[in-house]
């Protein structure tokens, strides 16, 4: 796994009506993407708890502008709407990692899959525990739809962007969802 030069990598932020999300990106895709937070200050801080450590003249250039395409799916995806597929350079990332989260982005709108279908398309029939750990460090978690991905029994299982988000996300694409005695949800 080997590290770009930060001059190949933009940083930015944009507003949604939900609240600013951060980007990274290089010439080749997406990179890194925050859901909204609540300030461009707390979206750009949630940055680096997905990159590798950088140099400081990464963190210390401009801001750039974020990609248009990646704003207006960002925008869809949150409203709940069937976005398109956005490039992505998930350069930091093993290759198992990379190929659970390629087969996430293939989970149609308002499907779910289990980890251990994921895992098995990435390539390890009995690793749906590292599946799972791989999909809590997307660093890319709304366009790559990982909330999308549920624990066997039809749980929701975790969410490394927080929970409420998952169950939002999936009720916004109409996933239906029973909420249990226990407080846990299923999907239905």
């Amino acid at each position: 796994m080997s590290i770009k030069p930060t001059d190949s990598l933009s940083l930015g932020v944009f507003k949604t009506s939900q609240g600013w999300c951060a980007a990274v990106w290089t010439d080749k895709g997406l990179s890194v993407l925050v859901i909204p937070e609540v300030t461009k200050e707390k979206a750009l801080q949630k940055v680096m708890s997905y990159l590798p450590p950088l140099p400081a003249d990464f963190w210390n250039k401009p801001l750039g502008s974020v990609p248009v395409l990646i704003q207006q799916e960002t925008k869809k995806a949150l409203a709940g709407k069937k976005f398109k597929a956005v490039p992505v350079d998930l350069f930091f990332m093993t290759r198992f990692q990379q190929a659970v989260l390629s087969a996430t982005a293939k989970i149609p709108w308002g499907q779910t899959r289990t980890y251990g279908w994921i895992a098995a398309k990435a390539g390890s029939l009995r690793g749906f525990r590292a599946a799972g750990q791989a999909l809590n460090r997307n660093p890319v978690c709304l366009l790559i739809p990982c909330h999308r991905v549920i624990a066997g029994g039809s749980k929701l299982g975790g969410y490394g962007g927080d929970l409420n988000w998952k169950i939002r996300l999936l009720k916004l694409e109409n996933v239906g969802l029973k909420r249990a005695s226990d407080g846990s949800y299923k999907v239905i």
